[in-house]
This record gives C-alpha cells, sequence and structure tokens, in this order.
C-alpha cells in the first residue's frame, strides 16, 4: 500500500462542478452545492442552535472533498459565534484534492470567497498524518484526517457533538457506509450528538438506528426528495455481527480537566508551545521560568534545523511526519522560519531505509523528491530562530522568570506549585511540566527514564551551503555562513574538543566549506537535551506511578489489565523528552496536551498517543519482570 494517500481521479462537467471518476459521482450539488450543504448538513444537525451557549463544539465529517460543508458550517459560525467559543471540526477523506483544484471547485461559490481563500491559503498537504490547521481569529480549527473511514475512525480518539455523512452515494461506495463505520459514530458520539446526511438509503437508516441514532427522513434539497436527520441516544439498540472492539475514547480515558488557569513549568519551546496551544483557547497559560531569561536550554541556540525523521512504518512514523508538517505551518505563520532546503545524504546504516523510502515517499514531490546522487531533497525544510518562535508563542501568556520550582502539590481545587524552599509560588487548575532535564526535580515525574546529553553547534564566515546539508551532522546556510554541529556527549565536553569534533564531521560532509571556513569567526554554543531510551517524546497526563504499578501488577504474571480507569496525578501533563528532534515536535505536542485538557479530538490516532505516553514505561517495567 503506498505511504502517500492517493489523489481523486477527477473530471469536470461542464457546469464546473468536479466529478470523481472512480466512483462515478459528484463532489456537490448541480442545483447549488453550498446552499445544499447549508440545507442538509447545517440546518439538518441544527446548526447554529445547537451551539448557541456551549464553549466548545465538535463536528466530524466523512467526505471532506472540496471543503464545501466546511464553508457553510464556518459562515454559520462567523455569524453566529459566542465570544471565547471554540468549533472544532475533524475530517476524513480517502482521495485528498489538490489545492489547485480545490481553488477551481470553490470558485463556484463567489459568495464565501473569503473564507474559501483562507482555507486554500492553509490547505493540507497530500500526506499520511494528521494535519490541523487553526484560524484563531474565528475560534475555529479545522483537522484533516487522509485515509479510509474505517481505519481512521478505528483509531480516532475524540467525542462528537454532530456529524456529516457527506461520503460518495452508498451504492458508489458501499465502504463508507458499513456496519462497522456506524458503530464507530455511535462510540465517537456525545450524549445527544446529532447527524445528517443526503441519503436515505434503508441500509443506512437500518444501521444508524442498530448503533443507537433514532432516524427521521427530513423533505430533501434540490431535486432530492428526501434527506436524513438523526439524534444519538446514548447508546446502541444492538450491535452488527462482527463488529471488532472497539477503542476506548482516549488511549487512557481520564476525565478532562477544563482549566481556566493553568501553570506550565519552563519557558523552553516546549512549554512554550503549550502555552500557545492554550491561549488560543482563551486559557490564562503562565509559564514560570527559573533562569532571568528565555533561552537558558537549547531554545536558546541562534537557530535550529527542521527537517522530517521519516520511518518506514508504525506509530513513529505518524507522529514524526504529523509534527514535522504542523512545524513548519506554524513557524511560516510566525515569520521565524527560512525555508532553505535539506539534502538528506544517507550514511550506511540509513541507506536502505532512505532508498526504500525514495520509491515509495510520504510526501508530494514539491515536499520530498530523489537527487541525482540518491540524496533525499527535503525542499520545505529550513532554519528555525527559536527564540523568536518562543517569543511569538508566549506573546498572550504570562512569564514570571527567575522562579525555580522544587514541587507541586495537589488541593481540593486544583494544584500549588512550590519553590524549593516549601514556599507556594502560584495556584492553578492544572500543570504543564515542561522543563527538560529538571522534570526529575518533581517526586511523580521521577519514574520518568530521562537520558541527558549534551549538544554544541558552531557557526561562523564560511561559503554558504546552497541549503542545508544532513548526515549524522548538519550544515546549513546561516548569516552569509554556515551553522553546523551537533555533538552528542553524555557529559559535559571541553569545548574546544567538542568544537575540534564538530570541524571534523563538518570536513567530512561539506569539504569544501569547511576549507573556506574563518576559524577566528567562529562561536560556539553548548546545551543539555533531554531524550528517553526508546527515542520517543512524552506527552499526556501524568499517572501515579505507584498506585498504576500497584492496580496493574497482574501484568507482570501474565494477567489482563484490569478494567479501571489507570491512576494518575489528575491535572498534571508532561511535555518532554524530546531530545534533538525538540523544536520539530513541540508544537504537535502542544496541542495533543491541550487537546486532552478540553475533550477535544486529538489529531494523533489512539496507537501514535500511546507510543508517547507517559505510562508507556510503568507498562514496559511490568511486562519485563
Amino acid at each position: 500500500m503506498p505511504r502517500m494517500p492517493p489523489p481523486p481521479a477527477l473530471e469536470w462537467l461542464p457546469d464546473g462542478a468536479p466529478r470523481a471518476r472512480d466512483f462515478n459521482d459528484i463532489y456537490f450539488s448541480r442545483d447549488g452545492g453550498l446552499a445544499e450543504a447549508e440545507a442538509v448538513f447545517v440546518q439538518g444537525c441544527g446548526l447554529p442552535d445547537a451551539w448557541r451557549g456551549r464553549d466548545r463544539f465538535r463536528i466530524c465529517e466523512l467526505g471532506f472533498g472540496s471543503g464545501t460543508n466546511i464553508l457553510a458550517v464556518w459562515r454559520a459560525w462567523r455569524r453566529t459565534r459566542e465570544p471565547h467559543a471554540q468549533l472544532h471540526i475533524s475530517t476524513i477523506e480517502a482521495f485528498p484534492l489538490g489545492v489547485a483544484d480545490a481553488a477551481q471547485a470553490l470558485s463556484a461559490f463567489p459568495e464565501v470567497e473569503d473564507l474559501a481563500q483562507l482555507l486554500l491559503d492553509r490547505w493540507p498537504v497530500r500526506a499520511a498524518a494528521p494535519q490541523r490547521l487553526w484560524f484563531p481569529e474565528d475560534g475555529f480549527s479545522l483537522t484533516l484526517y487522509p485515509g479510509e473511514a474505517e481505519a481512521v475512525l478505528g483509531a480516532m480518539v475524540g467525542r462528537f457533538d454532530a456529524w456529516f455523512l457527506d461520503g460518495f452515494a452508498p451504492s458508489r461506495n458501499p465502504a463508507m457506509w458499513s456496519p462497522a463505520i456506524m458503530a464507530r459514530i455511535a462510540a465517537l458520539s456525545a450524549p445527544g450528538a446529532r447527524l445528517a446526511t443526503f441519503t436515505v438509503a434503508a441500509a443506512v437508516r437500518s444501521e444508524l438506528a442498530a448503533a443507537g441514532f433514532a432516524v427521521t427522513k427530513q423533505p430533501g434539497f434540490g431535486k432530492k426528495r428526501e434527506r436524513l436527520e438523526a439524534v444519538f441516544s446514548g447508546a446502541p439498540a444492538s450491535g452488527p455481527a462482527g463488529t471488532p472492539a472497539l477503542h476506548t475514547s482516549a488511549p487512557y480515558p481520564y476525565a478532562p480537566a477544563f482549566p481556566k488557569r493553568v501553570a506550565i513549568i519552563g519557558a523552553g519551546i516546549a512549554g512554550a508551545a503549550c502555552a500557545q496551544a492554550l491561549t488560543r483557547r482563551g486559557v490564562e497559560a503562565v509559564v514560570l521560568e527559573a533562569a532571568p531569561d528565555l533561552g537558558a536550554g537549547a531554545s536558546g541556540n541562534p537557530a535550529g534545523l527542521i527537517m522530517p525523521r521519516l520511518d518506514r512504518a508504525g506509530p513513529l512514523a505518524e507522529l514524526y511526519l504529523a509534527a514535522y508538517l504542523e512545524a513548519v505551518r506554524a513557524y511560516e505563520e510566525m515569520g521565524v522560519f527560512t525555508r532553505c532546503g535539506v539534502e538528506e545524504r544517507a550514511d550506511a546504516k540509513r541507506a536502505e531505509a532512505l532508498a526504500d523510502l525514495l520509491a515509495d515517499p510520504p510526501l508530494p514531490e514539491e515536499w520530498l523528491s530523489r537527487l541525482p546522487d540518491g540524496a533525499a531533497l527535503h525542499a520545505r525544510a529550513g532554519l528555525v530562530r527559536p527564540r523568536a518562535a518562543i517569543e511569538a508563542m508566549l506573546r498572550e501568556a504570562s512569564i514570571l522568570y527567575e522562579t525555580p520550582l522544587g514541587a507541586i502539590d495537589r488541593t481540593d481545587d486544583g494544584w500549588i506549585v512550590r519553590a524549593p524552599d516549601g514556599r507556594a509560588v502560584l495556584k492553578a487548575d492544572a500543570v504543564v511540566l515542561a522543563c527538560g532535564a529538571a522534570l526529575a526535580r518533581f517526586a511523580p515525574a521521577q519514574f520518568l527514564p530521562l537520558q541527558l546529553s549534551y549538544g554544541q553547534i558552531e557557526w561562523g564566515q564560511a561559503r554558504a551551503p546552497e541549503r542545508a546539508l544532513a548526515r549524522g551532522s548538519y550544515a546549513a546556510p546561516f548569516e552569509q555562513g554556515v551553522l553546523f554541529g551537533a555533538t552528542f556527549d553524555k557529559a559535559q565536553a571541553d569545548p574546544a574538543e567538542a568544537r575540534a569534533r564538530n570541524l571534523q564531521a563538518l570536513a567530512q560532509l561539506a569539504p569544501e566549506i569547511a576549507a573556506s571556513l574563518n576559524q577566528e569567526s567562529l562561536q560556539s554554543r553548548a546545551s543539555m537535551r533531554a531524550a528517553t531510551p526508546d527515542r520517543a517524546p512524552i506527552a499526556g497526563l501524568l499517572p501515579d506511578a505507584e498506585a498504576w504499578l500497584d492496580a496493574f501488577a497482574g501484568l507482570a504474571h501474565g494477567r489482563p489489565a484490569p478494567d479501571i480507569v489507570p491512576p494518575a496525578h489528575h491535572g498534571v501533563y508532561v511535555s518532554g523528552g524530546l531530545g534533538a528532534r525538540g523544536l520539530t515536535l513541540a508544537p504537535l505536542l502542544g496541542e495533543r496536551i491541550a487537546a486532552e485538557m478540553f475533550e477535544e479530538t486529538q489529531a494523533l490516532s489512539v496507537f501514535a498517543l500511546k507510543a508517547i505516553h507517559p505510562a508507556r514505561f510503568l507498562h514496559r517495567a511490568l511486562k519485563q519482570r
């Protein structure tokens, strides 16, 4: 199966409407696609009345297509949104349209030209990774999940208040309307969730009823005589035969925190990204930093390389691809990113994997291509200025500098963060530990197996490379010269010795640049990184390690896990262990944590979430006993 989702086989009808040849069906009605979207889906789900008085409203759409339904609901949201309210739309598409085709399709609706342009400007990349687009001026996020509906829904983490079922007709695309899909929709529905669709096929009505929906026919739009509306009753009447076991709504089914004030410990890129994700949701984010200024750790480097880690398969492949796309988009929107491109040259260990990825790429050619010598060109990769990024992320947050901390204590209605001498510094509804190696100072997080390393980079005057080069070490164009490195040392090395190793690596990677280097102009900076034994980050609610190990002790003896909510420090979250890829991972992980706090749909699948959850280390410890 190809790594990249396939494009649709399109043809354009005389009236300008796109038609999918493989399904022999059109993307929107010839009678007026936008008006149909409003009648069938917006009104069919009782909008805007259903979201009035709600702080948050969550919609899931099956069949993104050209985005017509999104524009219809977005326009209604703009007209009726209450202050600080948030709209989150998730949409699934197996055959994503390219931006040029989407622009041609949406040109049929000049009445929403402004919204269409905003959407086109952020149009998702055709890649096998979820992508979240934020429109903070409207309190609106759109998350696209590429793939077949059954697979995506089976791994989705969230809860929805409304559903738009807009796949191609059941007779032409039966896989979109299967009993398993209807059962999964029910499992992901909030009590009283509304559902709307254009089809009144008997099989669809029967499957929805079996899944727990009260279904009614309503007058159709245009030439269609009828359409369906449905309301979720809260429990399916019966489960379809052969339906596979469903995932819970979260890797570990915790209650959301819904905080108004969050204390974020650490003003590096991990903490700043969490602060941005929270402030865009209207949360008061207070960032506490032990240093007197920003950039005390690795986030204080003058520049950092943003390039993808491409895995051939597995949950971490999804994580790192999604993180790369999110990082590039986020930093470009902040104006802190220089797209220089990165040429990835494989060493002996990486050659086979890179060749395989280039033969079946996970990204389109404008993002990833093969160079004549077999190297990979990441054309959209480049350099970010970490301090500028952190400042932009913290623009709406409060920052307390020179505030060392040593403990967090639970109270009846929140958490108190304390100085090393026990003095109370701040009370908050929730806490995010995003302090790198300093995680070990907080007793509840001491079970996390962090591995510390030191990295030194160099920069100075030289003949700047046309684009960044990477093969173990890297060299990138920077301020009319070059930035290169970085070392990986378990203990802090002598700066001169570390520089000598960096110079040797540069000579092997790019001898012509090394020969042009003005060594008198060189500057160095060393910082500490915190990584994990499995080289995956840590992001999520912090387990209560002692109680967790006691509750799940049977795993060590081959017994199944008990059907309980795993013990946790409710309201305490971790974003850490980012290693050398902190700048790339942080924006996505900030969203991951904020979404968990507010029971929003997670951009990542349940498999990726489990792969980065703090509890994975406790689970492995028991399995190894």
